[in-house]
C-alpha cells in the first residue's frame, strides 16, 4: 500500500503520464449529475405519492427517512467495492437498480413496498454520488479543477429537475413521473458505460502490487461486506488530512441544516414570502456554482486545507448573522456570500480526503466521509430542534454560529500545532500535480 506522506497529501500521477480524455470526465460529471438529480427529484414525488397511500403521518416519516438508512451504514461497504473491483462495474450496478426502483413504485401501491423502495432508492442514489468524488481521483488525478467542474454540472440538474418533475406529475400523474425518474437514471447507466473498464481497483496498489489474497467461494463474497474493510476505513482517520476533512464536512452539515430549518422559519416570521424565500434559495445555488469554479485558482494562492477552513467559517457565518439582516435585499447579497464560499468548499473537500490517501482506498475514504455526512444529517436536525427549544429561535443562530467558530478554531490550532498536517511543497497544492502550469 503507498502510504499518504507526512503532509497528508499525495501526489497524483504525473499530468502527461495519462491523458484525461473529455470522454471520461463527461462521464464522471454525469454520473454525479444524474444521481444526486435523483433524490431531488425524489424529494418532489415521493411525499406526493406516499400521502395518496392514506398513510399516519409516523409512516409518512419512517418511508420518507428511509432513504438515508442503508447508505449510512453500506457507504464505506461501497466505497470499498469500488476499490476492490472497480467503479465501471459498481457503476453499472446501482445505475440500473437506479432505473427499475421508480417503476415499481406505481407497480406496488402499498406502504410496505414504498418502504423497501425507498431503502434501496437510496442507497443508489447515494453510491452514484460517491463513485463520482472517488473517480475524480482514480480517474481526474484528485485535481481541484476537475472536482469544481463537477460541483458546478450537478447543480444544473438540481435545478432543473424538480420543477421538470413536479410538472410532469400534474399533468401527468404518477406513472408518467416514476418514468420521468427511471429515464433520468438511464443518464447514470449511459455515463458509466462510457468510463473506462482498464482502471485499476483494489486488488491492486499504485504499483500494481496484490493486495487481495485468494479467496474462496467465487466472485460472489468479494461483493458482500468485509469487517476489514469497515476497520480500514475507520484507521484512515489517523491521517490527519482525512479526519480534518472529516469534521470540517460534519461541520458544513450544522449550517446546511441551519438553512433547512431556523432560516425558513425566521424568514416566514419576519414576513419574507415564499416566493422571495424561493428566489434566496435559487440565489444561493447558482453563486455556489460559480464558487466551485473559483477553488482551483484561489488554491494558487492559499493552502488547500486553509482556504477549507476559511471558506467553511465564513459560509457558516453568513449564515448565523440571519437575525441582523433586515431587509430582503440584504438578505439576497448575504446568502449570495455563503453560496460562493459554499461552492468553494465542495471541491476542496473532496480533493483534500482523496489526498490523503493512496488510489487503492480512495473509495473507502470517500465512503467513511459519506458515512460521516449521513451521521451529521441525521444529528443536525435534532440539534436545530434542542438548540430553539431552549435558545428560541432567533438565538439559536448565534448559538450555531460560536459553536462552528469553537470547531474551526480547534482544528486550526492542531493544525498550527502540527504544520505537517497542511504544509505543503511547491508544485504539491491542491491542483499542481506536476510542473507549475501543468492542467
Amino acid at each position: 500500500m503507498v502510504a499518504a506522506d507526512p503532509a497528508g497529501y499525495r501526489p497524483m500521477a504525473p499530468p502527461d503520464s495519462d491523458p484525461i480524455t473529455l470522454k471520461t470526465q463527461c462521464a464522471v460529471y454525469g454520473i454525479g449529475m444524474f444521481s444526486t438529480t435523483m433524490f431531488f427529484m425524489g424529494a418532489v414525488v415521493l411525499p406526493l405519492w406516499v400521502i395518496s397511500l392514506d398513510p399516519s403521518p409516523l409512516m409518512v416519516g419512517v418511508v420518507l427517512g428511509a432513504r438515508q438508512f442503508l447508505p449510512l451504514f453500506f457507504s464505506i461497504h461501497a466505497g470499498a467495492l469500488i476499490d476492490r473491483i472497480g467503479p465501471r462495474k459498481v457503476m453499472l450496478f446501482f445505475a440500473v437498480l437506479g432505473v427499475i426502483i421508480p417503476l415499481l413504485y406505481p407497480v406496488m401501491p402499498w406502504l410496505a413496498a414504498a418502504l423497501v423502495l425507498q431503502l434501496f432508492a437510496g442507497l443508489s442514489d447515494s453510491v452514484g454520488w460517491l463513485g463520482a468524488q472517488t473517480m475524480v481521483g482514480k480517474l481526474l488525478k484528485g485535481r481541484t479543477r476537475y472536482a469544481g467542474r463537477l460541483s458546478v454540472i450537478i447543480r444544473f440538474g438540481h435545478l432543473s429537475g424538480p420543477p421538470l418533475i413536479g410538472a410532469v406529475w400534474d399533468f401527468g400523474g404518477p406513472w408518467a413521473a416514476f418514468i420521468l425518474m427511471s429515464l433520468w437514471g438511464m443518464g447514470t447507466v449511459v455515463c458509466a458505460l462510457m468510463l473506462p473498464a482498464h482502471i485499476v481497483d483494489s486488488g491492486k496498489t499504485a504499483q500494481g502490487e496484490d493486495e487481495t489474497p485468494a479467496r474462496s467461494g467465487g466472485a460472489w463474497k468479494e461483493l458482500l461486506p468485509r469487517p476489514s474493510d469497515y476497520l480500514a476505513a475507520m484507521r484512515l482517520l489517523a491521517v490527519p488530512v482525512i479526519a480534518t476533512g472529516a469534521v470540517v464536512g460534519m461541520v458544513v452539515h450544522l449550517g446546511n441544516s441551519l438553512q433547512a430549518t431556523f432560516y425558513v422559519v425566521y424568514l416566514n416570521e419576519i414576513g419574507i414570502s415564499g416566493t422571495a424565500t424561493g428566489i434566496l434559495f435559487s440565489a444561493f445555488a447558482v453563486c455556489a456554482g460559480g464558487g466551485s469554479m473559483m477553488a482551483a485558482w484561489l488554491t494558487r494562492f492559499v493552502p488547500p486545507l486553509w482556504l477549507l477552513i476559511m471558506t467553511v467559517l465564513f459560509t457558516s457565518g453568513m449564515i448565523a448573522v440571519t437575525p441582523l439582516l433586515g431587509t430582503f435585499v440584504a438578505l439576497f447579497v448575504v446568502i449570495s456570500l455563503r453560496g460562493i464560499t459554499n461552492g468553494i468548499h465542495q471541491p476542496l473537500i473532496i480533493t483534500t480526503i482523496l489526498r490523503g490517501t493512496d488510489v487503492a482506498n480512495q473509495g473507502k475514504a470517500m465512503g467513511l466521509r459519506s458515512t460521516c455526512n449521513r451521521i451529521a444529517a441525521v444529528l443536525s436536525p435534532l440539534l436545530m430542534g434542542a438548540i430553539g427549544e431552549v435558545f428560541g429561535i432567533e438565538f439559536g443562530f448565534y448559538v450555531i454560529g460560536a459553536l462552528v467558530m469553537v470547531i474551526l478554531a480547534g482544528l486550526s490550532l492542531y493544525i498550527i500545532r502540527r504544520p505537517e498536517t497542511w504544509g505543503e511543497r511547491r508544485g504539491q497544492g491542491a491542483d499542481r500535480t506536476g510542473p507549475p502550469g501543468a492542467t
